[in-house]
Order: C-alpha cells, then sequence, then structure tokens
C-alpha cells in the first residue's frame, strides 16, 4: 500500500510529518515540519492517527493564519495527548483484539476497574469501526467518538482576497502602472518598477500566493539584493518600488487590507548611512576653477551653442539643466506686470514636467546675460519658425539636457577641472555654486530658495502673503528677488566672465546649433 506524504515508515514504527507552509513557519519556532511517532508497526492504525493529527493540524494552520498566533512545540504534545498519542511505552494490563483482522489494542490499568473496561471496550469499538469502514477511519458516522473532530477549513485566502500567484500580480501590476509612464524620463521610472516587481517574483517563486506573502518574505527580499552588492541607498528605493506594488495589490484585492504593507519599514538610513553618503553630491566650482572654464580659449571646448547657453544660464540662475533645457521663447522675456526680464520655468507644455510645485517660478534675468545677447538670440530663434530656446528632442530617456550634461563632463576633462574625495561635479554644480555664493553674500535663504525653485524650510514666508509687497521695499516681490540674488551673482565683477570675450562665442553662427547623428561636431577653430 503506497503511504501518503506525510506517513513514514521508520525501523521504529510509522511517524506522521508535516510540512508547515514557508510563509507560516516563523509562527511554528521557525519549524520546516512537524513529526510525531505513531508508536505502531500497523499500517491501518497508523492511516488512522495520522489521518486525526491531519485533521487536528489543518484546524490549528488555519487557525494561525487567521489569527498570526504562534504555535509552541508544548502545543503539539497537547494536541497528541488530547488524541491518545502523548507519552512513553507504559505496562499494558488490559488487550483487545479483532477478529476478523487480528489486530488490538492494549492499555495501561489505572487502577479504576470500571473506567478500564470503558477504555476496552471504546478500543474494541475503534478497531471494529477502523477495519470494518470504508477507509482507514470509515464513514463519519461510524467513527468513534475519541476521533471525530470537526473539519476544519482548509487553508487559503482571506475572504474577499483573490488567489493570485505573485507573478501574476506583478504582471498585472506592471500593465496598471504602464499608461502612467508615457515619458521617456517616466519610463526609466518605468523600467525600476519592472525589475523590482520580476525579481521579487523570482525570489519569493512566481506560484507563491501573494497573500501569503509577509514581512518576512519582504525583509529576506531586501538582504538578497544587499548581499548581491545593493547599497542601502539603493535597498531603500527597491523598497519603496516594492510598497507601490503592495499598496496597488491592496487596493485590488489581491492582498489582505486588514495587514499592514509588509514591505514598509525595513530599511532605514542610519546616521552612520548618511555620514557614509556625506561629500558624494555635486560640489560647487571654486572662484578660479570658473574663471578657467569660462576665459574665452578655454569656453570654445564646448562644442555646441546649447551647451554654451546651457552653462552660462546655469551659472547666473542656478537653474537645473532639464528647466533651462525645456524652455520656449515664450518663456523668456518682460513680466507682464513690472516689466523685469524674466526666465519663466513653468510646466505648461505636455513635454515640460518640474521636480516639484516650488520649482514652478519666474527667475530675474541678471543684466549679464542680456549683455552676452540671451534676447538676441531668442529673436533670431523666432526669425527662424522655432519655438524652443534650444533644439532637440525634449522627450529623451535622460531629459533633455543629457547631451549638453555629456558635454560638460568632457569639457571639465579638458580643463582639468575634478571634484575632490567622493564628490561630483558636472552641470548641477553651478547650483551648488550659486545658492553657496548668495549664503556667503548674505542672501537670505527665503530668497535663495524662490530663486533657485527650492521647497520652502521656513515655515509660511512672508515672501507667499501680503506682506510680500512690504518686505519687497514697496514694490513686488518679483523686483524685491531680484534686487536680494543678482547683485550677488555679478561675475563679470568677480572676474569670472570676460563679457566681450565671450559674446562672439555666443552668437548665432558661432557653433552648431546640437551635435549631430550622435556624434559631436569639434568646435570652428580660427
Amino acid at each position: 500500500m503506497r503511504l501518503p506524504r506525510y506517513l513514514l515508515l521508520r525501523p521504529s514504527g510509522y511517524t506522521f510529518r508535516l510540512v508547515i507552509p514557508k510563509h507560516l513557519r516563523r509562527h511554528f519556532d521557525g519549524r520546516g515540519e512537524i513529526r510525531r511517532s505513531l508508536r505502531t508497526h500497523d499500517p491501518r492504525l497508523a492511516h488512522a492517527w495520522s489521518g486525526a493529527l491531519l485533521l487536528a493540524y489543518h484546524a490549528a494552520i488555519a487557525r494561525v493564519e487567521k489569527t498570526g498566533m504562534a504555535w509552541r512545540k508544548n502545543e503539539d504534545d497537547e494536541l497528541a495527548e488530547a488524541l491518545g498519542l502523548k507519552g512513553g511505552r507504559k505496562p499494558k494490563d488490559w488487550k483487545v483484539t479483532h477478529a476478523a483482522s487480528g489486530m488490538s489494542m492494549e492499555g495501561p490499568d489505572t487502577g479504576d476497574k470500571a473506567a478500564d473496561m470503558i477504555a476496552a471496550q471504546e478500543a474494541a469499538a475503534f478497531l471494529a469501526n477502523l477495519y470494518g469502514g470504508a477507509g482507514p477511519l470509515g464513514p463519519p458516522g461510524q467513527r468513534p467518538a475519541s476521533m471525530t473532530l470537526p473539519t476544519p477549513t482548509p487553508p487559503g485566502p482571506p475572504p474577499g482576497v483573490k488567489s493570485f500567484s505573485t507573478g501574476a500580480a506583478v504582471s498585472a501590476w506592471l500593465n496598471a502602472e504602464r499608461q502612467n509612464f508615457t515619458t521617456p524620463t517616466r519610463r526609466k521610472t518605468y523600467g525600476k518598477l519592472k525589475t523590482t516587481g520580476e525579481t521579487f517574483a523570482t525570489v519569493v517563486k512566481q506560484s507563491t500566493r501573494l497573500y501569503t506573502l509577509g514581512r518576512s518574505d519582504c525583509g529576506a527580499f531586501y538582504d538578497h539584493l544587499q548581499a548581491g552588492g545593493l547599497s542601502r541607498k539603493s535597498a531603500q528605493s527597491v523598497q519603496s518600488y516594492l510598497k507601490r506594488f503592495f499598496t496597488w495589490a491592496i487596493a485590488s484585492g489581491y492582498y489582505p487590507e486588514d495587514k499592514a504593507n509588509p514591505a514598509a519599514g525595513h530599511i532605514r538610513l542610519t546616521r552612520a548611512d548618511k555620514a557614509s553618503r556625506r561629500g558624494t553630491g555635486f560640489q560647487a566650482f571654486k572662484t578660479e576653477q570658473l574663471k578657467a572654464m569660462f576665459a574665452p580659449e578655454a569656453f570654445a571646448a564646448l562644442p555646441t551653442l546649447k551647451d554654451r547657453w546651457m552653462a552660462v544660464l546655469a551659472l547666473y540662475t542656478g537653474a537645473r539643466s532639464n528647466e533651462l533645457a525645456r524652455l520656449e521663447l515664450v518663456d523668456i522675456g518682460p513680466d507682464e506686470d513690472t516689466g523685469i526680464p524674466v526666465l519663466d520655468i513653468n510646466d505648461l507644455a505636455e513635454d515640460k514636467t518640474t521636480k516639484s510645485a516650488a520649482s514652478i517660478r519666474l527667475v530675474p534675468i541678471h543684466p549679464d546675460l542680456l549683455a552676452l545677447g540671451l534676447l538676441a538670440r531668442v529673436e533670431a530663434r523666432k526669425a527662424a519658425g522655432e519655438a524652443r530656446l534650444f533644439p532637440g528632442n525634449l522627450l529623451t530617456q535622460n531629459g533633455p539636457a543629457a547631451s549638453s550634461q555629456k558635454a560638460f563632463l568632457t569639457a571639465l576633462k579638458a580643463w582639468g577641472i575634478a571634484p575632490r574625495g567622493k564628490g561630483r561635479m558636472g552641470l548641477h554644480s553651478f547650483r551648488a555654486t550659486v545658492i553657496q555664493t548668495m549664503t556667503r553674500k548674505g542672501v537670505a535663504q527665503g530668497w535663495r530658495e524662490r530663486f533657485v525653485g527650492h521647497e520652502a524650510s521656513e515655515g509660511v514666508s512672508t515672501l507667499d502673503t501680503d506682506h510680500a509687497a512690504t518686505y519687497g521695499a514697496g514694490g513686488s516681490s518679483l523686483e524685491a528677488t531680484a534686487a536680494a540674488c543678482l547683485p550677488a551673482l555679478d561675475w563679470a565683477a568677480a572676474g569670472v566672465i570676460d563679457l566681450d570675450g565671450l559674446r562672439p562665442l555666443l552668437a548665432v553662427g558661432a557653433a552648431p546649433e546640437q551635435a549631430k547623428q550622435g556624434r559631436r561636431q569639434a568646435a570652428p577653430t580660427s
């Protein structure tokens, strides 16, 4: 007779064995299986006892899964004792034999003859039902009272939760998310979501029911990634993507809504983590470095007009490079209310995005930029039928400023300018340079944040109230911003910018507008 999976034959007799579902093992003291000796060599008796244990443990597993309560080893003993399987070998003083099969059962003498007689009669009835019914336990109505157990609810999804495999759930999630990531820059983020979801499904196994997963599974996934060399900072980003997946799963009915998001709260950057990352950001340029790169003969190393104007605009505005690359011609010119020339950084076109609401702002144009021919470039582009300040495709994976960022990095190497330690340098370094320069020259934090488009860190600012005119010395907040910030960025007076020397290098026709066919054109030689 073939043995079921939960029954093992050993030299000492039959043993009951039940594998605990992986997601519940933490509730069973970390055990992967439960074993209990049945203390018999009789296969049919072993089937009976193991069937009883199987029903009892199914009920226990269902209760543990529903309540989250722990199941300790002593509860195994209590369950076995309730079924008559507890204790070692004892002297047997009474014995009953089933005549048809020859099988027998024995029991200890308790000293109470009436109780021993009742026990012997129950044993005889048990053997009669066991060997006379259909199957090891016989029909439910014919089972002895001591072996009748309530039929438990088999383990399965909680009410209202769909039984979806992890792999299928990840695929459904990615299909739902795809419509939110249509631009190339957003598609890059979608790629990170896709990698996270598919890797997670592979690690926990595609066929695993999603509702069975818990915090321990997500924690093991993060440990797996970090063991493979992923930094804690990157693992924290993965955590945010996986948290997004489970949030969707809960809302879609694939994961119990009464459980906390199992992907959240595992990785928090400690002070040591933050200290290790200190100094890894973009470093500001020193004045001598600025003078070296903006010297006319060195500045010509930037191969296109787009690259040159991006560097100059970043130096005078501290704007993000992709904000500058998305400027339309209508975004540049006099403000309607004050007449002050401004750069209007906004998200008023389908292919224009900003980092945050604070990024939408009017940036006063420094007089040096006007002297270098910025408005003349705007008029020339309008005359050529163009709508944007810079040519090129805005819908690129790394943003419209990607080509200029690469060109600037190449130029930094040619100029011999490099960051110190673990830091970085690039077009974004101009942002740090502008902020630090204004700070050093006493520009108040509120004005600095408004000028560069940072979130306000000083609570509700008077710049956003009716007091703006008062704090702007009787004028508008735009006039006040220009008066507070632009004098600190007088790079010509600081000897960084040679207006007469750079103006010809920025004029229309002085260099190609943009690189061709992915290969940068060499700067024209004189």
